[in-house]
């Protein structure tokens, strides 16, 4: 019984010998290499959009924005994360993109794990409404001093006018007197 357990053993021994790879020991093997697997952040799922949707036009950008926010309401990550980076396109509206930033602020809040990127760009969202609402009193008090100096435009142009009339009538009122005096010395030669 010994001698069969021993026997046993050693043709184990040989069998699981034969399952290692020649040359892995040497570094020769070329056939295995170790698998890298990248899953990518949401930050990096974010920008990778904004990228993949920089050329949209503004139309098409409506249309695509209009489909993502119809499946938010599915709460699949992917398309909060789709919605986000769509509402900080160049042509998104206002609206869309206070949208954006309350979507981006709740998934920072419900994702307190996640990376620091995402926090890292809410508060470059942050900062990018509030550069926009600068531009938009900027904007406003453009407009203002715009419609200011199209008021003083237009009353210039009407003194002018006024200006240029009464001009005229000095002139007609010159010439009338010049006619006069012509008149006289024309009498006064006749005498």
């Amino acid at each position: 019984m010994k001698t069969s357990c021993v026997f046993i053993v050693l043709v184990m021994l040989l069998f699981t010998g034969g399952c290692v790879q020649t040359g892995y020991l040497d570094g020769n093997s070329a056939s295995v290499a170790p698998a890298v697997v990248f899953e990518p952040s949401e930050s990096s799922s974010l920008l990778s959009c904004m990228s993949e949707v920089q050329g949209l036009t503004r139309k098409d950008l409506v249309s695509y924005s209009a489909e993502v926010a119809d499946r938010l309401d599915q709460e699949a990550e992917e398309d909060v994360i789709k919605y986000i980076c769509l509402s900080l396109h160049p042509n998104a509206a206002y609206k869309q993109f206070k949208r954006g930033k309350k979507l981006l602020n709740q998934y920072v809040t419900d994702h307190p794990d996640s990376s620091g990127d995402m926090l890292g760009l809410l508060l470059l969202v942050n900062q990018l409404d509030r550069a926009r609402v600068a531009g938009f009193s900027g904007r406003s008090r453009l407009q203002e001093e715009r419609d200011r100096l199209a008021a003083q435009v237009a009353s210039c142009e009407m003194e002018a006018k006024q200006s240029q009339s009464h001009i005229q009538e000095l002139q007609r009122q010159i010439d009338q007197l010049k006619n006069i005096e012509n008149i006289i010395k024309n009498r006064e030669h006749t005498k």
